[in-house]
């Protein structure tokens, strides 16, 4: 179910909507023909529906309907006290699909939104019919290695084991009007794209997005959930839940200077998908869509025509 929160006249611009599923309200940014193939993007730590706004202005036009969600916890979405962890973000990706009016979507997702679009893949396969991932890999090979290897991803493992404190996370992300959250965005971007008008505009909007109520907190339990479950049961039976390949066809897009990028779990994250095509953008860090979307919507289409054939 969706309730219409701004109407746009021109079908080609983003509109905001709310999606109601399972008792959660989502709001989600809305562009393009209702009957036009959806293409859903999740955003990773950090980010918000803003994050795709670049991109979907280069597919203005195009015979696709573009929704790109504020993940439970960021934005106006509802922050509830619990549902920070993959199972529950990938069922509410699932419920984004249905409230929309679509049976399946091709699920795009950058970072922890990656990890997002592969667990609803592992789970509800039937609703994706392809997914690309943007600087992001199978979630069960990123947070093993950070256990097993922390050092072979030693940015990626000090965000994810520091975010384990208590209190003091939260304090630092939100310090001196939420600054680290342009510094992450700063360290993860190619150095030349850091003096554009492209990057001082999304690093305004992540500092002021880490500043609504509650979302420094709730995105760092985002970051909780993996490393604790670890040591529950229900890590493992998380885990269970995963097959060993997918038949859900995979594009996966890295930049070449995201610091942590690692070939080698790339590699064998892609040697989780059946069918899959890897893409590695050469100068160009950790948000490829933010950095480069005319390149970013010229793969997308290419992916749109294979998968239409």
């Amino acid at each position: 179910m969706t309730s219409e929160d701004t109407h746009a006249s021109d079908p080609h611009t983003p509109h905001a909507t709310f999606v109601h599923s399972r008792g959660v309200r989502l709001r989600v940014d809305v562009q393009g023909p209702r009957k036009a193939p959806l293409i859903l993007f999740i955003h990773g730590f950090g980010g918000g529906a803003f994050d795709w706004h670049p991109l979907m202005q280069q597919l203005a036009g195009e015979h696709l309907r573009l929704a790109a969600v504020d993940l439970r916890g960021y934005g106006r979405s509802d922050k509830t006290p619990r549902g920070y962890d993959l199972t529950t973000a990938a069922s509410d990706m699932a419920g984004v699909i249905r409230g929309l009016g679509h049976t399946t979507a091709t699920v795009v997702g950058h970072g922890y939104g990656g990890m997002v679009a592969w667990t609803l893949v592992a789970h509800t396969p039937e609703r994706v019919r392809s997914f690309v991932t943007l600087s992001s890999i199978n979630p069960l090979l990123r947070f093993r290695g950070i256990l097993a290897q922390p050092f072979s991803q030693p940015n990626f493992a000090r965000r994810v084991l520091s975010a384990q404190l208590p209190r003091l996370p939260e304090r630092k992300l939100l310090a001196d009007n939420a600054a680290a959250a342009e510094k992450i965005f700063r360290a993860g971007v190619a150095p030349g794209f850091r003096d554009t008008d492209a990057y001082f505009t999304n690093a305004a909007l992540r500092r002021e997005a880490m500043q609504v109520d509650k979302v420094a907190h709730l995105s760092c339990e985002y970051l909780r959930w993996p490393f604790r479950s670890r040591f529950r049961p229900e890590g493992m039976r998380f885990e269970r839940t995963f097959p060993a390949t997918t038949p859900v066809p995979l594009l996966a897009i890295d930049g070449s200077m995201d610091p942590i990028f690692d070939e080698a779990l790339a590699a064998k994250s892609a040697q989780r998908a059946e069918a899959v095509e890897r893409k590695l953008l050469f100068g160009v860090g950790h948000y490829p869509h933010v950095e480069d979307p005319p390149c970013i919507a010229e793969l997308l289409r290419e992916h749109m025509r294979a998968e239409s054939r």
